[in-house]
């Protein structure tokens, strides 16, 4: 049987934030290469043709990340206002709005372009909100695998949209993206029909002072255990732990992020999580690889994509199995040093010219699902697992959602100067030596700042912040007394002094 059933399913719903990042970036990509889109968005050339030139692509495909910097920036305070459920319904209805205003025109480029900046918006506080809240209501020990399925959700979402971008592709009416758009709707409906059903986060509930609703809470996630779950021991550690982290908060301040060395520890490890898992060049096949696929001579560039999702689901789904089984140090040092390779091998079989022959396209396009695969056996899941984990203690709300606007800025900045580096600078294939350079900063991040805290609670995590142990060093800490509950404990094994005093010293080499 499935251990804490609810739990995963309140995650899963949770995770539905997801499909909408993942759908959107698939689905875009492939409407955007249609000709009846190209016609009613594009501009009339010299020939008679229409196009739709670098700048307008940039501008149309980057502008929901626009708005999902906003609202993961926005999601901070929102989150400390209405809670994670409040949020989430927040959320939905910037969406629906979104998907609307797009679906309302068959020409103008800026209704299309604002619709996807609002649609935004709704994305960015479901992507700073769900893993916190997945992160809040899992147990210690399920807290890994449970954040994966972000990732496992939004590789199925992308199945989706290239699966409804393959049947799209004989369709000479507005039917052919009006569908893709309106398919969107699907999400949030399934967000309002379950919201009313998933509880709270207990530790947003106990910080507002609502004890009660916070025992419901606890007893809803553990409704399995109905006959043998007390909630009382899990509540008295997170309001221990809350008590400390009121007292600390006293004062404090976004400034706060950068004077302090401990939160500006914290933010440097949950943010460079997720820079670092996309400055590697993966959003260049996400956003543009069905164009890309067209651009190599691929003969069926829709069926090519929809096969690499496919392949990447199943990476996915094996990351997951495997997520309290494999060191993460290691495992990001070797996925990385893959994706590497890959995208240097693709930068040199653009060196003979950009008109690449079908032999070449077809290898080209070998050492893409390569580095797809490495990314989303490690990078993918992992990245947003990392970034959660790292946002402890009593910022936890406001370092996090500093991770996710930095998340956006880099997606943004890939997606928006990814035309102009392949089309108007002319690199074609060789954009991949520009990617090869920025994997050696994923590189430099891995070594640094990723250390393994697979079972390890959020206080302990936060307590190696405090004490300045070193990211490489706390895989051997001593851990809590096993069977107890996630929450503060103050029977832990007191840290090695002479071990701790140290990774003090050498704090200073790991930020």
């Amino acid at each position: 049987m499935i251990k804490y059933p609810y739990v995963w399913l309140c995650c899963g719903f949770a995770a539905l934030g997801a499909c909408l990042y993942g759908y959107d970036g698939v689905y875009f990509n492939g409407v955007s290469s249609l000709d009846i889109f190209v016609r009613h968005f594009g501009d009339k050339t010299a020939d008679g043709s229409f196009e739709i030139k670098p700048a307008t692509l940039s501008v149309m495909t980057s502008m929901i990340n626009v708005g999902e910097l906003v609202g993961s920036l926005l999601a901070a305070p929102l989150n400390d206002a209405v809670g994670r459920k409040g949020v989430f319904l927040t959320a939905t209805i910037a969406i629906i709005i979104g998907i609307i205003l797009q679906l309302v025109t068959n020409s103008s480029r800026a209704l299309l372009t604002a619709g996807r900046a609002i649609m935004g918006f709704g994305v960015g506080n479901f992507s700073s909100t769900s893993p916190l809240y997945m992160a809040e209501v899992s147990p210690s020990s399920m807290r890994g695998p449970l954040l994966m399925c972000w990732q496992l959700t939004l590789s199925v979402s992308q199945i989706v949209a290239a699966g409804i971008n393959r049947g799209m592709i004989n369709i000479d009416t507005s039917f052919a993206y009006r569908f893709p758009i309106g398919f969107q709707l699907l999400f949030p409906a399934l967000v309002l029909a379950g919201i009313y059903f998933v509880p709270e986060s207990p530790r947003w509930l106990l910080r507002k002072g609502r004890n009660a609703e916070a025992e419901h809470a606890l007893r809803i996630l553990h409704r399995d255990q109905r006959e043998t779950y007390c909630p009382q021991p899990a509540l008295d550690e997170m309001q221990a732990a809350l008590d400390i982290e009121a007292e600390a908060t006293a004062g404090g301040s976004w400034l706060e992020l950068v004077t302090d060395p401990v939160e500006r520890r914290k933010v440097i490890y949950s943010a460079g999580a997720l820079v670092a898992q996309q400055i590697n060049g993966i959003q260049w096949f996400y956003y543009f690889g069905t164009v890309f696929s067209e651009a190599i001579g691929l003969s069926d560039p829709f069926l090519m994509t929809l096969i690499v999702f496919i392949i990447q689901v199943f990476v996915v789904l094996a990351a997951v199995l495997l997520a309290n089984k494999l060191p993460r140090r290691p495992l990001l040092i070797v996925t990385t040093a893959i994706m590497t390779m890959s995208i240097f091998i693709v930068g040199c079989l653009g060196i003979p010219g950009n008109n690449v022959s079908k032999p070449i396209g077809k290898v080209i396009i070998s050492f893409v699902i390569i580095e797809i695969a490495a990314f989303n056996f490690a990078w993918g899941p992992l990245g947003w697992t990392i970034a959660s984990e790292m946002a402890v203690g009593r910022n936890r709300n406001k370092i996090y959602a500093v991770a996710v606007a930095c998340f956006w800025v880099s997606v943004w900045v890939t997606v928006f100067t990814l035309p102009y580096l392949y089309y108007s600078a002319n690199l074609g294939p060789k954009t991949g030596f520009v990617y090869t350079g920025l994997c050696f900063i994923t590189w430099a991040y891995v070594y640094f700042c990723v250390g393994e805290v697979t079972g390890r609670t959020m206080e302990e995590i936060e307590g190696f912040f405090r004490d300045g142990i070193p990211a490489k060093k706390w895989k051997h800490q001593p851990r809590r007394p096993d069977g107890v509950s996630e929450g503060h404990h103050d029977d832990q094994p007191p840290i090695d002094e002479k071990n701790n005093s140290d990774s003090r010293e050498e704090i200073t080499k790991d930020v």
